[in-house]
């Protein structure tokens, strides 16, 4: 199943511009978060905007994952 979920991503990359949009900002995302962990003491307002980041990449994270459930279910095979 996890080899199936794999090629559906990349499917969904090649297909999917809202699917695209949504894992490039991810990455984005991720980047910025790694930015703000490496540093040794953050500032109220960069802990503000950490914290406002995580919120985001999970929001994205979340609506990533309902397109590829719904992706899975036009394009499964029937068992």
């Amino acid at each position: 199943m996890l080899n199936e979920r794999v090629e559906f991503r990349n499917a969904l990359r090649q297909r999917n511009s809202e699917f695209q949009k949504l894992e490039e900002a991810h990455h984005r995302l991720e980047r910025e978060l790694n930015e703000l962990i490496r540093r040794k003491t953050l500032t109220p307002q960069e802990e503000l905007h950490k914290k406002q980041i995580q919120v985001e990449k999970l929001h994205t994270k979340d609506r990533m994952e309902a397109i590829i459930r719904d992706y899975l279910k036009q394009h499964a095979t029937p068992s």
